[in-house]
């Protein structure tokens, strides 16, 4: 038998996935945000359980290597696994009656995720199903309480660290002791201007602002900026009443969101006006979405635009002194040398894009301040 995906024995990572109808659906569930993850629990009486993931993979493109993901089954991962149209599951304990499986969205190849003109990305994983042994029951899932919005570019989407190492997952699954779930919107080459995938690169800047006079005015191009949608098949991220939603309907807004943007701006030289105003404008558009989030600006490890965004969150608390959900987190100019020494022999923390060492420090560092935040606001 095939647990399809509309059981309530699913839970999809709030804010990445769409379906065959909109952001629901009886037949798939797609995302192309690594990070993305989906668990689901089922009992079985059969002694020598079997279960197999099952996706539509027709739309890969030619050329390029599938996305991979991780999963876990009763409590045993299994890493680097190719999206295929059926993945048998591998570990599974007979001992125990019910099976609980998680699954990451693990990496995928940045190009051809975005989509556009009414069609979603090709390079996604489209998941159809799980089946289990004839028998089985899919058990009810429960969600943690409360959501938290992570979003950022390569080195938030993982690049640089293995599976399971990037900052951002060991981050996420701090969120996760304290009662929260979490979706991952993090693109490579992006940033608040900066276009994101492979350049060109298909994916829309974050907050796209234009034509402004010292950081101030400028035209806001919604069709040009992704803050707003999950991907360019023109499915929103907003709710009816304009604000951030895990799954479309009223009542779901993070409870935290934590923005890891500069990088790539600073390297592609994004217009300082321009880029003043997007960042100024995109934390009030994320304030009326999110009225009562804990908004977390975080300084790039690189120190990228460090000081316009210190400056745009001063802004916002002198401008809306009873806001006090709004914070900044600086690790400082030592993470930054720690990744951009002269030798490379000397850089045992990654390049750019942190290893795996660099990332288990710098979220050792990252994760009190978040806390911190989350206690104080």
């Amino acid at each position: 038998m095939t647990i399809p995906v509309d059981s309530p024995s699913y839970f999809f990572s709030p804010g990445n996935w769409v379906g065959d109808e909109g952001r629901s659906g009886k037949i798939f569930r797609q995302t192309w945000n690594p990070g993305a993850y989906f668990r689901v629990s089922w009992s079985s009486a059969s002694t020598n359980p079997t279960a197999a993931i099952t996706m539509d993979t027709s739309s890969y493109p030619e050329g390029i290597n599938p996305p991979k993901i991780s999963y876990n089954l009763d409590g045993i991962w299994k890493i680097d696994v190719p999206c295929d149209r059926e993945i048998r599951l591998e570990g599974i304990n007979s001992r125990i009656k019910q099976h609980d499986l998680t699954v990451i969205l693990q990496t995928s190849v940045q190009t051809a995720r975005w989509g556009g003109e009414g069609a979603s990305g090709s390079n996604v994983m489209r998941f159809t199903g799980v089946q289990v042994d004839e028998g089985s029951i899919p058990v009810p899932t429960t969600p943690l309480g409360k959501w938290a919005l992570i979003i950022g570019d390569s080195i938030t989407e993982g690049n640089g660290a293995t599976a399971l190492s990037s900052y951002s997952y060991l981050l996420a699954q701090a969120l996760r002791t304290q009662g929260y779930e979490y979706g991952l919107s993090a693109c490579g080459y992006s940033g608040w201007l900066a276009r994101g995938d492979k350049p060109p690169g298909d994916v829309p800047g974050y907050y796209s602002v234009a034509g402004s006079v010292n950081g101030s005015g400028g035209t806001y191009n919604d069709a040009e900026s992704r803050w707003n949608k999950i991907d360019g098949n023109r499915h929103s991220l907003l709710d009816a009443d304009g604000r951030l939603s895990a799954y479309g309907g009223r009542g779901q807004e993070p409870a935290l969101i934590l923005i890891n943007y500069g990088t790539n701006d600073g390297l592609r030289k994004s217009n300082p006006s321009d880029l003043k105003a997007s960042i100024n404008q995109s934390l009030e558009a994320l304030r009326k979405s999110a009225p009562d989030a804990l908004i977390i600006v975080l300084v790039p490890f690189g120190q990228y635009c460090a000081g316009m965004l210190r400056e745009a969150v001063e802004l916002r608390r002198n401008a809306n002194p009873s806001d006090s959900r709004i914070s900044l987190i600086d690790l400082g100019p030592g993470v930054a040398r720690s990744l951009t020494p002269k030798d490379p022999k000397e850089r045992s923390f990654g390049d750019l894009h942190p290893n795996d060492r660099g990332a288990a420090n710098f979220a050792s560092l990252l994760i009190p301040q978040v806390m911190n935040a989350m206690t104080n606001r």
